[in-house]
């Protein structure tokens, strides 16, 4: 495995996708202590100060073109299961992209693919973003009440230790999922966070219904008519 550490950098994702467009080799990781341009879905940040786990993953999946949007969701499963194997939490997964804790969000991932070349991308990055122990302070105050750290929930592990055990968990995610797919969505549906709550989505009050087989989230309106989303953010009923 090629493992490039920095003290600072500005977002690994941004790094890895520069390497993988030069050729960097399959499971090469980029990993920071610190983010200071760490970026999330659309044009929103990813916070990441001193304390946290921060890394980004190059892969080259040999995958069907209809199994690729579902690498995200592969990807929290396995970042699940290995946090609950390293730190003795049950994270749960909140579609498409975010990990939660106790109704705050530990981490999340951003998946990033390359051009695509006889249809499939050339190259997929993942990014990780895990909170592990940073104080609340280093958070911004509007975001305080939101996140969780591990050491919140009485986790004791460091970055240093948490990095190998969840590249593993990434780098196998691919072939879990070219492998049994439906195990892969079972397990997702086992985690999924917004199913049965009161959610909004845009305009629509709805509940959330679970994961479709094609990766999309389903909700279901006041009259119960089932909307299908492939984008954008899913909000919890205030």
């Amino acid at each position: 495995m090629r493992l490039l550490h920095f003290s600072v950098l500005g977002s690994t994702s941004s790094h890895a996708l520069d390497l993988a467009r030069q050729g960097a080799e399959h499971g090469t990781v980029v990993h920071a202590d610190q983010q200071i341009g760490g970026r999330g879905r659309g044009s929103k940040q990813f916070c990441s100060p001193p304390g946290g786990l921060y890394f980004s993953v190059i892969l080259r999946p040999e995958l069907e073109p209809a199994d690729f949007p579902l690498l995200t969701l592969a990807a929290g499963v396995s970042l699940a299961a290995g946090l609950r194997r390293a730190a003795g939490v049950q994270p749960q997964l909140k579609w498409p992209n975010d990990l939660y804790l106790s109704d705050r969000k530990l981490g999340g991932i951003l998946t990033e693919s390359g051009p695509l070349r006889a249809g499939l991308p050339e190259f997929v990055v993942i990014g990780v973003g895990i909170n592990i122990a940073a104080p609340p302070e280093d958070f911004p105050p509007e975001l305080r009440d939101k996140i969780i750290t591990l050491s919140e929930a009485g986790a004791v592990v460091s970055p240093a230790a948490l990095l190998p055990l969840l590249v593993n968990e990434l780098r196998a995610a691919p072939e879990r999922l070219k492998a049994d797919k439906a195990a892969v969505l079972a397990a997702w549906r086992s985690l999924d966070y917004l199913r049965g709550r009161r959610l909004e989505y845009g305009a629509i009050p709805a509940v959330g219904a679970g994961l479709a087989e094609d990766g999309r989230y389903v909700i279901l309106d006041a009259s119960g008519r089932e909307h299908l989303v492939t984008a954008g953010e899913i909000r919890l009923s205030a």
